[in-house]
């Protein structure tokens, strides 16, 4: 199952990097990796699935956050990116969840 889950994220990802930027690719793939190893860590420690998905979500979306407001000073903030952040956080913990 999670080879078949590999396969069809990366059909998925290679499909949606034609259609979106690459700065949103970005956010996705760090909002996935943080989400899906905080679930992770969180759920070997503590055995609980949905204290594992409410971390690894909260501390994605908190990550994208503080960078979109860093970059009210020091880029352009854009309300994509955090959408994109959120995106690759549900993506992460789902992939943890259906691994569990």
């Amino acid at each position: 199952m999670s080879k078949l889950l590999l396969i069809a994220l990366l059909i998925t990802s290679s499909a949606c990097a034609q259609l979106v930027p690459q700065d949103k690719l970005l956010h996705l793939s760090a909002g996935y990796v943080i989400s899906s190893t905080v679930s992770a860590v969180v759920y070997d420690n503590t055995k609980d699935k949905k204290r594992a998905i409410v971390a690894g979500l909260c501390i994605a979306v908190i990550a994208g956050g503080i960078k979109e407001i860093y970059d009210i000073k020091h880029g352009q903030p854009e309300w994509n990116d955090l959408a994109a952040d959120v995106a690759g956080a549900v993506l992460g913990v789902v992939t943890i969840r259906i691994a569990i």
